[in-house]
């Protein structure tokens, strides 16, 4: 009883974790495009430009430090941000939300025809290999990666706390960097998906962040105090 109690005044007093309900939608709706995609007849997306860029393993880790960063950075604005979680969110849900519009109407996948792959055998190696074996490179433009990035970054550097903090600020915008490369590198993604990213995330963030926003906001306004 104690802990279903709990877990209602948790609720209760942060009504804002409703938002993350769309991660459901999302998850789903991404797992289905990479089911049936391939079977569409994709358009290919590739440019010289990715040719031309050398497989380099060592980008796995900051490939898969973005699943780190979106969970860290997630909940530390949950608890001490709540006008910020509200904003990152609004962000990446509304452009993620984009991207995988453009994904269902228009199949696409980054042809990796012609590239050299895997060119050394090493650990890090077989962790792209293993990403691979799993995750199509189905549903990529714009993106989601790069999208994403970018958002958390901002989100870092516009928390108050965070963002006057030297060592974090340019711990985040490093990370983010290492991420928009990652994706071309690990060969997951063309350069276009990320160039389609960054020009996604302009106008998404002028309507995640200027914007005011009242009805939603009104779901930070409890302090978050938690009766057991």
């Amino acid at each position: 009883m104690k802990v279903k109690n709990f877990i209602k005044d948790f609720v209760n007093n942060n009504k804002h974790i409703w938002i993350m309900s769309y991660w459901v939608i999302h998850c789903t709706w991404y797992l289905i495009l990479q089911e049936i995609t391939m079977a569409r007849d994709p358009y290919p997306i590739v440019c010289d430009l990715d040719r031309a860029i050398p497989f380099c393993e060592w980008f796995i880790l900051p490939y898969c430090a973005w699943f780190v960063d979106i969970v860290a950075v997630s909940l530390y604005l949950f608890f001490k941000n709540r006008e910020g979680f509200v904003r990152l969110y609004v962000y990446l849900f509304t452009g993620m939300f984009v991207c995988m519009l453009i994904c269902t109407v228009i199949p696409m996948y980054f042809d990796r025809t012609g590239m050299e792959m895997y060119p050394r055998d090493n650990f890090l190696t077989d962790i792209v290999k293993l990403l691979q074996g799993f995750d199509e490179p189905t549903t990529v433009m714009p993106s989601m990666h790069v999208y994403v990035a970018i958002g958390l970054c901002v989100a870092t550097l516009r928390d108050k706390v965070l963002g006057s903090l030297k060592f974090v600020k340019f711990c985040a915008v490093i990370l983010c960097i290492g991420i928009c490369l990652s994706i071309v590198f690990t060969k997951q993604h063309s350069v276009l998906d990320g160039i389609a990213a960054v020009a996604l995330s302009v106008p998404v963030y002028f309507l995640a962040y200027g914007l005011k926003y009242k009805k939603l906001l009104k779901l930070v306004e409890k302090p978050c105090v938690i009766e057991v």
